[in-house]
């Protein structure tokens, strides 16, 4: 099936903004500048919070992450940032059925503390992996190696109502992708 007629291809297209083409960049690395990415998703210029959304916004179209490192990138020049733990955290979500799709299991679309939406599946899966505190808690993989944390509220939501038990793990569906939450313990 063509991409033109594929349904998934099309609501991603319409839903996930396009991100930066920051593959093709080759800036000057600049040092770091004095932006903190808070642990709760707080942005911070200076140690005081962004409260402009619209510019947070801004920025996380340039955010990215090389090597480990966290970094605001234009076509001219990088900057590198610090984040406690993800830049952004997943505050919602809601279930997509598609036509022509698997009909078991919709799709999960989530949606990020900065009003992004992103489609769970192959190009957005879900990782575990230890947090700050160290604790197993699952991340959405966004553009450019970046990663968006899982709130608690939308994990317990998740346990209510998404997630799947098999006899050794929890799984979590969306469309025709599994994602393991964990091993039972």
């Amino acid at each position: 099936m063509s991409q033109n007629n594929d349904p998934l291809a099309s609501l991603s297209r319409l839903i996930e903004q396009q991100s930066a083409p920051m593959e093709q960049w080759q800036p000057q690395d600049c040092g770091a500048i004095d932006i903190h990415i808070s642990a709760d998703g707080v942005w911070h210029h200076q140690g005081s919070a962004i409260k402009r959304m619209p510019l947070v916004q801004l920025f996380a179209k340039v955010l990215c992450r090389e090597q480990g490192q966290y970094y605001l990138k234009t076509p001219v020049e990088k900057m590198a940032i610090s984040v406690a733990d993800a830049p952004l955290l997943i505050v919602d979500w809601r279930l997509q059925e598609l036509p022509e799709h698997d009909a078991e299991h919709p799709l999960v679309i989530c949606r990020d503390n900065i009003g992004r939406e992103f489609i769970v599946g192959a190009a957005h899966p879900l990782l575990v992996r230890k947090d700050a505190q160290g604790q197993e808690v699952p991340y959405l993989q966004l553009p450019h190696n970046v990663e968006a944390k899982i709130s608690r509220a939308v994990f317990y939501a998740w346990a209510q109502e998404l997630v799947e038990t098999t006899q050794q793990e929890f799984v979590i569906y969306s469309g025709a992708a599994s994602f393991s939450l964990g091993g039972l313990t």
